[in-house]
């Protein structure tokens, strides 16, 4: 299931974007190769993944070869992000054979192109700022403030954003009347600027502050280059997707996630 003028090269570039946002994450593995995106985190296991390319698609068996030797042998939890494609029939059944679990709802990938800024609503009564790596503590409080992260994790997050800080990742924080009220951090790949960790504090929430945020801030981008393109993801029918659909983003490509979980599963597997 595909819409919105999509093509291989975009599938391409929003998994090489969300690849090298998470390659920076400290304590963690990264391979890219011509079967997918591998990256395994020895800190946080949701953090390991797997996502085939077409041509892993293609080769699955050759593609879960890869991944379960890359994960020891199929002996650490890792998600496998599957494309909902022609493939997806023939490969989800092979999922289920191997012991993999559906284990959230499906996500959108999401596009905005520059033909859709007329639905972007830039507001004055919110400020950004651009963070420097000396201000990073105070992006991870409104994040952490903002989703449901243990607070075990909060040092690690503090790790991981002044690493990426330090290779091209920005951080902002929207102030309104001076106050901090949300946050999110973007990647810059040629042709996209993806998206993460949008979130607006819990006691700020629906008074319109996310998309102020992110309509200030793609206006700015397009005002300095205007064949600008954007991207994200979003659990699928959720609140925050038709947040993004208001802002002129579209739903491109669709993805189940699976994983498989050595303490649920045989300790090895044979494939």
């Amino acid at each position: 299931m595909q819409s919105y003028e999509n093509s291989n090269e975009d599938r391409m570039f929003l998994d090489l974007n969300e690849y090298e946002f998470y390659y920076f994450m400290p304590n963690s593995e990264s391979v890219n190769n011509d079967l997918g995106y591998f990256i395994k985190n020895k800190s946080i296991e949701t953090y390991s993944y797997v996502t085939p390319t077409l041509y892993g698609e293609k080769n699955f068996f050759e593609f879960l070869n890869f991944s379960f030797a890359f994960f020891s042998d199929g002996k650490e939890y890792f998600i496998i992000k599957h494309y909902v494609d022609d493939f997806f029939q023939t490969n989800s059944k092979i999922l289920r054979q191997k012991n993999f679990i559906v284990f959230y709802q499906d996500i959108s990938l999401m596009i905005w192109k520059n033909s859709e800024n007329s639905s972007l609503n830039p507001n004055n009564l919110l400020e950004l700022e651009l963070l420097s790596s000396k201000k990073l503590n105070k992006w991870v409080d409104v994040f952490f403030d903002s989703f449901s992260y243990p607070k075990h994790l909060q040092k690690y997050i503090s790790q991981m954003v002044a690493t990426q800080i330090e290779n091209q990742v920005e951080f902002y924080i929207g102030y309104v009347d001076g106050k901090d009220v949300g946050c999110f951090c973007t990647y810059k790949n040629l042709p996209f600027y993806g998206f993460y960790g949008v979130g607006t504090r819990h006691r700020y929430r629906r008074k319109g502050y996310a998309t102020m945020m992110m309509s200030n801030y793609m206006k700015s981008v397009i005002d300095h280059n205007p064949s600008a393109n954007f991207c994200l993801q979003v659990q699928r029918g959720n609140g925050a997707e038709q947040l993004y659909k208001n802002l002129g983003f579209k739903n491109s490509f669709y993805q189940k996630r699976f994983d498989w979980d050595p303490s649920q599963n045989s300790p090895k597997l044979t494939i």
